[in-house]
């Protein structure tokens, strides 16, 4: 897992048509902040406890968390696991959570024990889980059975086994069931290892369960490959034996394979659509590579992915430059368009420029059209994971993805190096980069938000910025994907002339003026529509009577549809008239973009944010 290390500065990946002298310009006032400010994008609310260690003898990583909905009177209950290890070589085991309010508490429902035996048993090491709730009758075993897959993996690194339990009362009780498939450890082989890993279930086309995994028996001719095995009974048997070889049809299916020996597709995950599409998202590590998330899609249920295994799918990269390195999880939404949206969580996030770490590394999620093949949009994560390596918490690694019954929200749940023991499996509810949009930064303070530079807080619904400085302090939430939209909020300045909202913003980074995007605001007693891209160009403005005053509340208004955008002022709680002006940019070069809050030489405050269609 390539990860490298942060780097404190980096180049811009605007536009050709960016002046030369701007972007020195913003470069200059970005190193002058960077002497007060710390550098990279700020993590946003550090998110909840789902389940917080004893002590630093655990190892916490990779959480799966489902909601019940074949289960009848259990019905959205919360349940959920994740990776767990001890440091000093004592058994382990998967501990089992639980929630009857929606995530607001949680309890430890049980614990899931080794049941293998002999040498290296029982283990230390508890891998990769998934939880998968049966959704109708599968053999023997009734819509509401719970499955729990998981790869036991000891310390000395010599065997992998995929073991499956099955739980008939929500989780309280589980027996084990059978060992999927088995491989070598994670040594021992020219790249690496010859283990099975990070299984996966979901349900194809034909009504059987399906299992996906990782798989590097296949050495020394592939590294790694991805494959799946069906099963006709909701799991008692499968296709393939627990060596791979075939029970029977289609036996184990190779779903991507790389023609080079060093390339490890790994970590599938599987998003099913209303008209039966499938979309399997992995990474691909290797010689040369970062992990890169990729996607690829099958249309008859899984037996065909794409062109076929040697098919590398299509890299996923945002319209701003942003891929998405190591570890991805995808779900299907049925909000964000008529065919909904796929969502891409990941562990790190870097340029393709040059393959750098973006400011928002470890807090972006990537969303898209399932019709299109164009580029992604990203929206903040509900909030920020801290990483710290020496705290036994393997940080955003195969971060999970819950939406609601909606899809207008989404549970975004990883291990942090945060609480009272240095790490904790930490979960948040946040918007899932839909239209209508609302913050009022108190229920959830600055759940959702990415800022660059500054020093920001919230407190009685109001976010501040008080450390001020010419950096242009930001902060963004919503998807770089909204195009048309109206945006809402009070500001008031708080020190200094400046502070107002930014619309269709993408390519964020630290800097007065670095973004792709608008600034309509307050400055100097005017409100002002400006356009930034590495340089500032102000479009078009307006006095406001009797100036701005500094400590006082401002309600603005932007609309922007098309090439045309809007900007309203008006005294909150006044009955004044409202100062107004419409513009036409002609040059019209952002067209899509995020909302944000920016102040610049000063400090200042917002409240009550809210983007609706206009």
């Amino acid at each position: 897992m390539n990860e490298g290390v942060t780097t404190a500065e980096r180049r811009r990946h605007s536009p050709a048509a960016r002046r030369l002298t701007a972007a020195l310009a913003a470069a200059l006032l970005a190193l002058l902040a960077s002497l007060v400010q710390p550098v990279g994008a700020s993590a946003n609310d550090p998110g909840d406890s789902f389940y917080t260690r004893a002590s630093a003898n655990e190892f916490l990583a990779y959480s799966r968390i489902i909601r019940l909905a074949h289960s009848g009177a259990a019905n959205g209950t919360l349940v959920g696991t994740f990776e767990h290890a001890t440091k000093d070589g004592t058994p382990s085991e998967f501990v089992i959570r639980t929630s009857t309010d929606d995530g607001a508490t949680w309890q430890t429902l049980t614990t899931v024990d080794d049941p293998l035996t002999g040498e290296n048993h029982p283990s230390d090491q508890f891998w990769q889980p998934f939880l998968f709730e049966l959704p109708k009758t599968m053999g023997d075993l009734p819509a509401g059975t719970l499955l729990l897959a998981g790869n036991i993996a000891p310390s000395e690194k010599v065997r992998t086994d995929f073991v499956l339990w099955r739980s008939t009362d929500h989780g309280a009780h589980w027996t084990f069931q059978s060992v999927l498939q088995t491989g070598g450890g994670s040594t021992g082989a020219p790249h690496g290892g010859s283990g099975v890993w990070e299984p996966f279930l979901t349900v194809d086309d034909k009504g059987r369960l399906a299992l996906y995994f990782s798989d590097e028996r296949r050495q020394p001719e592939h590294a790694q490959i991805l494959a799946h095995m069906v099963s006709n009974d909701g799991g008692v048997t499968w296709s393939a034996r627990p060596d791979g070889s075939t029970n029977f049809e289609p036996g184990l299916v190779v779903d991507v394979q790389s023609d080079s020996a060093t390339d490890r597709p790994g970590m599938p995950t599987v998003a099913t659509l209303p008209d039966g599409r499938m979309v399997l998202a992995y990474e691909i590590c290797g010689e040369g590579r970062n992990c890169e998330a990729y996607t690829k899609t099958s249309t008859d249920g899984g037996a065909t992915w794409g062109s076929g295994p040697s098919d590398l799918g299509t890299m996923a990269v945002t319209s701003d430059g942003r891929y998405l390195g190591s570890s991805p999880y995808i779900v299907w939404s049925p909000a964000g368009g008529p065919e909904g949206q796929l969502m891409l969580a990941g562990m790190r996030t870097r340029f393709a420029a040059d393959d750098a770490f973006t400011p928002e590394d470890r807090q972006a999620l990537f969303i898209n059209d399932p019709d299109t093949s164009g580029p992604w949009s990203w929206t903040p994560a509900p909030f920020g994971p801290v990483a710290d390596p020496e705290q036994n918490c393997s940080t955003s690694y195969s971060p999970h993805l819950l939406l609601d019954t909606s899809g207008r929200s989404l549970r975004y749940t990883t291990a942090t190096a945060t609480g009272p023991t240095g790490c904790m499996e930490a979960t948040a509810v946040g918007n899932s980069g839909v239209l209508p949009y609302a913050s009022d930064f108190a229920a959830r303070g600055r759940s959702g938000w990415t800022e660059y530079g500054g020093c920001w807080r919230t407190e009685g619904g109001v976010l501040s910025e008080t450390c001020g400085s010419t950096g242009g302090n930001k902060a963004l939430a919503g998807s770089t994907g909204w195009s048309d939209y109206r945006l809402d909020g009070d500001v008031r300045i708080d020190s200094g002339a400046q502070a107002g909202l930014l619309v269709r913003a993408s390519d964020p980074d630290k800097g007065a003026d670095a973004l792709d995007g608008y600034y309509a605001g307050l400055l100097a007693g005017r409100i002002v529509l400006a356009r930034q891209d590495g340089g500032w160009t102000e479009l078009a403005d307006a006095a406001v009577p009797g100036g701005v005053a500094t400590g006082e509340w401002y309600h603005l208004q932007v609309t922007a549809v098309g090439c045309t955008i809007g900007v309203t002022a008006t005294p909150a709680g006044s009955s004044a008239p409202p100062v107004h002006f419409t513009h036409t940019d002609r040059d019209c070069p952002f067209t899509r973009g995020a909302v944000g809050v920016r102040d610049q030489a000063g400090t200042a405050s917002w409240r009550n944010i809210t983007v609706e269609q206009p």
